[in-house]
């Protein structure tokens, strides 16, 4: 019989030794992501980064190794990730508060964080327009979000969580959600890497 947790597919939760092996996997297949994202996120010394489905937490080290004094907090529905992300930020000795939970409500306060990130996790937010709400509250006044999204043309998407990502244009779509929050948005913005294409959205508050 399976469990709770045993029943969600785990792209959207990885767990378990399969979760181990996925998110090793996952890591691998995403470091031209990690390498674009990394490449547009600006902090201050000292600044303070937020992430919405961190996963092993790579892109937070690739921060670290840019400024040890950053500030680095994220929020990931897997415990098994949290986990991962949080004994890879330790052996840095980096300051971090990473949390189990969704981003439809967040625990930070408002105008908390600099910067922004949510990579290869938007078709899994169930409530959408929550999360960037979220997002937009957390983030200080010229604040920037970069949202790295997947292409799912030709994929079976009735089983993803957003309705949004079930439509035809995605981009379109989160870049709307985007705008709604309140932020200026760049829309679509596509950079070749070693899978293709990945749509890249950045809002800025």
């Amino acid at each position: 019989m399976l469990n709770a947790t045993s029943a969600v597919p785990q792209p959207m939760r990885p767990h378990g030794i399969q979760g181990r092996i996925f998110g090793a996997l996952m890591e691998r297949l995403n470091r031209p992501a990690y390498r674009l994202a990394a490449g547009l996120i600006s902090l201050p010394p000292g600044g303070a980064f937020l992430e919405i489905g961190f996963g092993t937490g790579r892109l937070m080290e690739m921060l670290a190794e840019r400024d040890g004094t950053v500030f680095l907090a994220g929020v990931d529905a897997s415990p098994l990730m949290v986990a991962t992300a949080t004994r890879r930020l330790d052996r840095r000795h980096m300051t971090r508060d990473l949390r189990e939970g969704n981003a439809e409500r967040l625990a930070w306060g408002e105008d908390e964080f600099d910067a922004a990130a949510a990579l290869h996790c938007f078709q899994f937010w169930s409530d959408p327009v929550s999360v960037l709400n979220e997002v937009h509250r957390t983030l200080k006044p010229g604040g920037h979000f970069v949202m790295v999204l997947r292409r799912h043309e030709g994929r079976e998407t009735e089983w993803l969580p957003n309705p949004w990502s079930r439509m035809g244009d995605e981009t379109g779509s989160a870049a709307t959600l985007m705008e709604k929050a309140g932020f200026d948005v760049e829309y679509g913005i596509e950079r070749g890497n070693d899978n293709g294409h990945s749509p890249v959205l950045i809002g800025r508050c």
